[in-house]
């Protein structure tokens, strides 16, 4: 069986920028006193769950930096009222005019939300998941939700009492900065520098960060520049970020909740939100208690070592083909952003789909070197071997 890289995608990640008094914040439960074990899936990072409308099951992404979403099919079935029309950003900040609905009635394990907005904005990619929706944070903005990925399972409550947390490794989280209750934290990196990022289980990364946030850190000593870069590898909800210098830089120290994590890399992006995504459920338990403004993170170790090494370019998916995403200094004059990769140590990969890339894990799990083809503007193959780089 083929695998496929899996891609350093970005999706379903909105914020909503309405200057009228319209709000996502509408809507919620009439229930007291309630608890809910939700059971999710999970395929590459990104976090699916069971949820009923009108008896029915369906299959949703479960994204903490997006509003609920459904489908037009969906929103036609249910014969859901038209309430806006809003303008969305997505992650990358392209932003895009969208139809907003009403949902009456909709089942998170035991407990039912009524008169929830939804968004009907549904990027075709959504389809490779077979899934119908997304449950977001203003439909969670008044519930404590705790992720546990060891048991995969998140529990939904009103009950502080029903979870054992400890205000040692808990921060403040508050909402009031979106329409949406997107969910903000704040992280400690270094000793000393307070940063306020998103919680976003949409991304399946550690760590997204703009360039806004490290224009502010130079002269602190927080990060080192280990590469730099050109090209575009995230894709939002409204499509493939613009080419912009990248740099691939080191985190020395961030500290959250009950946790050190060290040297930790991650690529800048020119414009967009930073958050801290999914992947930090491999290291511990994180509850949102948006009812009561707190974070808390149990790791399952203090100290985490996050470093990773790195390819000396990043794949993406361009008009249904794996391409260059973005390449780093040192491969700079071997190959450039957009060109096709056509093979993968002698692997055909010329008729990859998105779809594929998002459903099969990474091809170069667990290798340190590969040949890869590559197409050029003239239509040659070349082949380039590539090594992971330690920086």
């Amino acid at each position: 069986m083929k695998l496929f890289f899996n891609l350093v995608l970005l999706l379903a990640c909105y914020s909503v920028t309405n200057a009228q008094v319209f709000t996502y914040n509408q809507g919620g439960t009439s229930a007291k006193d309630y608890y809910a074990e939700i059971p999710y899936q999970t395929i590459n990072g990104k976090m699916f769950i069971q949820v009923e409308l009108n008896g029915k099951k369906h299959k949703f992404l479960f994204d903490t930096g997006a509003p609920v979403a459904v489908s037009p099919a969906l929103s036609a079935e249910l014969k859901a009222p038209f309430v806006d029309e809003d303008t969305l950003s997505d992650v990358n900040g392209i932003t895009d005019t969208i139809g907003v609905v009403k949902l009456k009635n909709i089942k998170l394990g035991s407990i039912m939300f009524t008169d929830i907005p939804a968004i009907t904005l549904f990027p075709d990619f959504y389809k490779c998941w077979n899934i119908d929706g997304v449950i977001g944070s203003n439909i969670l903005r008044n519930s404590i939700v705790s992720i546990n990925e060891t048991k995969h399972l998140i529990i939904l409550t009103d009950q502080l009492n029903k979870l054992a947390l400890n205000d040692s490794y808990s921060s403040e989280l508050t909402t009031d900065n979106s329409y949406q209750s997107n969910p903000m934290i704040k992280i400690l990196l270094g000793n000393d520098i307070t940063v306020d990022l998103g919680f976003d289980t949409g991304d399946n990364e550690f760590l997204r960060i703009s360039e806004e946030i490290t224009d502010e850190l130079p002269a602190t000593g927080i990060y080192n520049v280990l590469a730099n870069g050109y090209g575009a590898n995230t894709i939002g909800g409204l499509g493939l970020q613009q080419r912009a210098e990248k740099h691939l830089i080191r985190i020395g120290t961030i500290k959250l909740g009950n946790s050190e994590f060290t040297n930790v890399i991650t690529e800048t992006n020119k414009g967009g939100t930073s958050a801290i995504g999914s992947k930090i459920l491999q290291y511990g338990i994180v509850t949102l208690d948006f009812i009561h403004s707190k974070f808390y993170f149990n790791s399952h170790h203090p100290k985490n070592e996050v470093k990773e090494k790195q390819w000396p370019f990043v794949p993406t998916v361009i008009n249904d083909r794996l391409s260059i995403g973005v390449v780093w200094d040192k491969y700079k004059n071997e190959v450039k952003p957009g060109q096709q990769i056509v093979a993968i140590d002698d692997v055909d990969y010329s008729g990859v789909t998105l779809c594929d890339m998002l459903n099969r894990p990474h091809v170069l799990a667990n290798k340190n070197t590969a040949t890869i083809s590559i197409k050029d503007d003239e239509g040659k193959i070349q082949k380039i071997k590539i090594a992971k780089l330690d920086y």
